[in-house]
């Protein structure tokens, strides 16, 4: 057991069987993370109605039970929901309850025939997107290639 395991079972913080990796961020650190997060949400949101969608930002403060993307856009019969990261890295992590709220999400919604489940991983100076058909931990790489673009969301509709 580490210093800081016992330190955390002194303040009867411990749980057993879990295991706490990396360090702890302080609350100005969290607070610039999700910053960057809503920062490139509203980018998407500005390229989609620039492209001619509805699209709107969902605010969703805390994690919730609720099946909400972060972004969801309309166009036509088209109807796409997004899952946006903003990382730091060259990775960006999505785990299936994020995946599995986009399918619960465009679920809801049985007029439209054509709905995409896209994570976006906005990257310094650089979008990634990947339509997704199925639910699963996802990660995307900042050096991967986008398998849908906006402007042709259509034709990738279109296809499926």
């Amino acid at each position: 057991m580490s210093l800081r395991d016992l330190a955390i079972k002194s303040r009867g913080e411990f749980k057993e069987g879990r295991v706490r990796r990396g360090r702890v961020l302080t609350v100005k650190e969290i607070k610039r993370i999700r910053k960057r997060g809503y920062r490139a949400e509203r980018q998407l949101v500005r390229k989609l109605r620039a492209l001619g969608f509805n699209a709107v930002r969902v605010p969703v403060s805390a994690p919730s039970s609720e099946p909400l993307p972060d972004v969801f856009a309309m166009k036509g019969d088209y109807l796409l929901a997004f899952e946006v990261k903003a990382p730091n890295a060259d990775r960006a992590y999505f785990r299936s309850d994020q995946v599995k709220k986009l399918f619960d999400f465009i679920g809801m919604f049985e007029t439209y025939d054509k709905k995409l489940a896209v994570l976006v991983a906005k990257f310094p100076y650089k979008w990634v997107m990947r339509h997704v058909e199925e639910v699963g931990d996802y990660v995307v790489l900042k050096d991967e290639k986008s398998n849908i673009r906006l402007d042709r969301v259509k034709t990738k509709l279109l296809s499926l």
